[in-house]
């Protein structure tokens, strides 16, 4: 599976709250499978927290290579909570493993670390970023 057709099935899930499917588009190693051990406390979660937070959009602008199987992909998103819409960035991390690609962790910008256009954000905001978290 191409890069482009695991994030569109990603944000499929995320856009029709399709937890389980989220759930299992992450990497085993990755650092959300050490805070939810298995998929049920993640939906007990999901039902609970993410009920109010709507995927309206995404795109990915960007991505480069971190590693041999390993991608960097810069998206971007409006998301809706409760009635206020935001933009929110990711350099999200892919792994391919013999099962194909799975999301392993991202750091994350909001309207207030960069308040620019989806068109401006690039990779050196990332990068710029201080301190640089992973979740």
């Amino acid at each position: 599976m191409k890069i482009e057709d695991f994030l569109h099935q990603r944000f499929q899930a995320l856009m029709t709250a399709d937890y389980a499917a989220v759930f299992a588009s992450y990497h085993e190693q990755a650092p959300f499978r050490q805070q939810f051990a298995s998929c049920e406390d993640y939906l007990d979660f999901a039902r609970r927290q993410l009920a109010q937070v709507k995927v309206l959009n995404w795109q990915c602008l960007g991505q480069r290579e971190a590693a041999v199987g390993q991608v960097e992909c810069l998206l971007s998103m409006e998301l809706e909570v409760g009635t206020v819409r935001q933009p929110y960035y990711e350099l999200a991390l892919l792994i391919q493993d013999h099962s194909g690609w799975h999301y392993h962790s991202a750091q994350k910008l909001t309207a207030e670390d960069f308040s620019g256009s989806p068109e401006q954000i690039d990779f050196r905001h990332f990068d710029d970023a201080s301190p640089k978290i992973r979740f």
